[in-house]
């Protein structure tokens, strides 16, 4: 696995061996202090940032044992139901038990890595102020939904598919979900990379069972892991339908398919309402409406909309769901009342975000990745490397202020208003006929006096780009840049999803009707436009608090053990910023205390003249008193150990 290590810690009051021990020392200041506090976890696909976490949650969690008492419905082996069955749950527990669902659901294996997070998320722990866990929220970002549909060789859908098909779940659960008879190889979703194990040993069906005591633990009824583990059966039917051509613009859903029925009875639909969703869309004409067939390619292309708007709101929900079990309801009260041990004094957050990725075709999604760890390292540099020589220079100490890298010309050319990648993919998002090859000449025209930008003829020729990232040059290709932005879902199938007799897949509807609820009425708002603000308020966030780093790094690119590459080490150090931290650490002064604090600890050294200072006339800072009498006896010292070796020097001679 990765190697984790860190960066820059809190402001002056912080020394650079508390930065070494990221958690300790924010679980320290959060509990002492009651300010709010960050860990942000970052490195390499590949480099160990889920497990860094797991880590860091666990410690973070020993900080504090509570337990909550909780009334729940259980059933017995058998099968009887107990009711107002009380048990005590640690909210520890539940905090960490976020991590084997959010896996299930989020984590999926790639070309570098066998569990990689395909979303971000922070997650918020709270504490009392006497250093009680509270609780927790989680906010999570940019799921990679693409990954429903396709999956290039070599990688995995989600775990969840393969920890059903593959051995996890129960012969009773298989034949209710009509599962049975088949396999990981029976599903396009499943089935398209040719892919079906994991390289790091993990068993799905290990995980599988990880994942149901972890719903067990959070509090999951019954009937909300049948119902989460229906929809996700059904989504596997689903990408098994098939259309049948009735005419060149026309089409239906094919009757005959054995899919069809078991997904219909898991979502609750009806056929009628299936095909009308799927195969027919309706325009308005002043008041009028008119109902018009699809093509049979439209039509397969909206199911595969449909299977990845549901999965992402079934994703969503999930998180809700951990939400309301862990987080702390707020009683409308300041913090600091008179209930301090009930009240949210201080928080830690932990970010676990993606890694800077670069594939041997890279999309839309890669694009968002990157600028995402293009903001992160800016706000490292400016925290870690500018404000630290700014402070020097505030406290007057003489300073040759160290060059670091500037990648805001990088952030311009990705993000900046009018004149952004982003920007201008969402100005072509909201303009009626437009294509790759559209946005794709926009950029060409608007991005071309960026020096970071690249567009040779060959790249031009493909309709693809370049940029050139603070962690190395990437090609990305714009096939599919314009939909998944829009990512849009016609309302045909919103309406299908509400008129289920599902009462979970209408709740589905809903968490899909919300997710644009950022917008400005009558303007939606596209998946990079919401990226993109979820990003400038994490960045918010982070400038209000205390941050802490973790930079995990992957020792090879072979994905095995015991194999340390030092110029895959280095190259990642260099990238991340970290030669520069150290570079300044080792000729500025790493180590920094508080007048108070310094004298505190160090007036052992000069109590004698401490208790001089004080009898005088002329009034001294404790400080300057201790600091003079210290280093006065630092040159003694020196300067009788310069003696003692000339006079040892001398008797060699004699």
């Amino acid at each position: 696995r990765g190697v984790a290590g860190s960066g820059g810690g809190g402001g002056g009051g912080g020394s650079s061996s508390r930065r070494r021990r990221a958690a300790p020392s924010s679980g320290d200041s959060a509990s002492a202090k009651g300010s709010d506090q960050a860990i942000l976890v970052s490195g390499e696909s590949g480099a160990g940032k889920t497990v860094t976490t797991k880590f860091i949650m666990n410690y973070l969690a020993m900080l504090s044992k509570r337990s909550v008492s909780s009334s729940v419905l259980t059933k017995t082996q058998s099968g009887r139901t107990v009711t107002a069955e009380v048990r005590k749950v640690d909210i520890e527990q539940q905090v960490l038990q976020s991590n084997p669902i959010l896996e299930s659901f989020g984590n999926a294996r790639t070309v570098r890595n066998d569990n990689s997070s395909r979303f971000g998320k922070y997650i918020e722990i709270q504490f009392s102020s006497n250093g009680t866990l509270l609780g927790a929220s989680i906010k999570t970002y940019l799921l990679e939904k693409v990954r429903i549909i396709t999956q290039t060789e070599g990688e995995r859908n989600y775990h969840i598919f393969y920890e059903i098909l593959q051995g996890g779940m129960t012969d009773e659960d298989l034949e209710k979900f009509s599962l049975s008879d088949y396999t990981a190889e029976d599903f396009r979703i499943t089935s398209c990379s040719g892919t079906y194990d994991r390289r790091d040993g993990v068993e799905d069906a290990e995980t599988y069972q990880d994942l149901t005591d972890a719903m067990d633990t959070m509090g999951f009824t019954e009937t909300e892991q049948t119902n989460t583990l229906a929809v996700t059966c059904a989504l596997l039917h689903a990408s098994n339908l098939t259309m049948n051509a009735l005419s060149a613009d026309e089409c239906e859903i094919d009757r005959e398919n054995v899919h069809l029925g078991v997904f219909l009875s898991l979502m609750g639909f009806t056929p009628e309402a299936l095909n009308q969703a799927l195969c027919y869309f309706s325009i308005k004409a002043g008041k009028e409406s008119h109902t018009r067939s699809l093509p049979k390619l439209k039509a397969e292309k909206g199911l595969e909309a449909f299977v990845k708007a549901v999965y992402g709101a079934l994703f969503d929900l999930i998180v809700r769901r951990i939400n309301s079990s862990i987080t702390v309801k707020s009683d409308g009260k300041k913090r600091g009342g008179s209930q301090s041990d009930k009240l949210i004094a201080a928080t830690i957050g932990v970010l676990d975000i993606f890694g800077f990725e670069s594939f041997k075709t890279n999309s839309f999604e890669q694009l968002c990745i990157n600028y995402c760890n293009e903001a992160l390292q800016q706000q490292f540099n400016l925290f870690v490397l500018k404000n630290e020589q700014e402070e020097y220079e505030r406290e007057g100490i003489a300073w040759s202020f160290i060059e670091f890298p500037e990648n805001q010309d990088v952030l311009d050319l990705i993000g900046k208003k009018g004149s952004g990648i982003i920007p201008i993919l969402d100005d072509q998002c909201r303009a009626p006929g437009t294509t790759d090859k559209t946005f794709a000449n926009d950029i060409y025209n608007k991005c071309k006096g960026n020096s970071r930008f690249e567009a040779n003829f060959r790249q031009v020729g493909a309709l693809c780009f370049g940029i050139q990232h603070y962690a190395g040059p990437v090609e990305y290709d714009t096939a599919g840049f314009v939909e998944k932005n829009r990512d849009d879902l016609p309302k045909e199938a919103t309406e299908l999803l509400l008129s289920s007799t599902n009462n979970f897949v209408t709740t589905l509807a809903e968490v899909l009707s919300g997710t644009s609820a950022g917008a400005k009425p009558g303007k939606k708002i596209t998946v990079g436009g919401q990226f993109s603000q979820q990003l400038a308020d994490l960045r918010a966030k982070i400038d209000l608090i205390s941050p802490h780093y973790v930079r995990c790094l992957k020792p090879n690119d072979m994905l095995v053990p015991d194999h340390f590459d030092p110029v895959i080490v280095a190259d990642q150090l260099r990238c991340a910023g970290v030669v520069e931290a150290v570079r300044v650490s080792r000729v500025g002064y790493p180590q920094r205390y508080s007048h108070a604090l310094f004298v505190n600890r160090y007036r052992i050294l000069g109590l004698r003249a401490l208790k001089n200072a004080s009898k005088g006339t002329v009034r001294k800072k404790p400080v300057e008193v201790l600091v003079t009498a210290i280093s006065k006896r630092i040159l003694d010292l020196e300067r009788e150990e310069d003696a003692g070796s000339s006079e040892t020097d001398d008797a060699g001679t004699e």
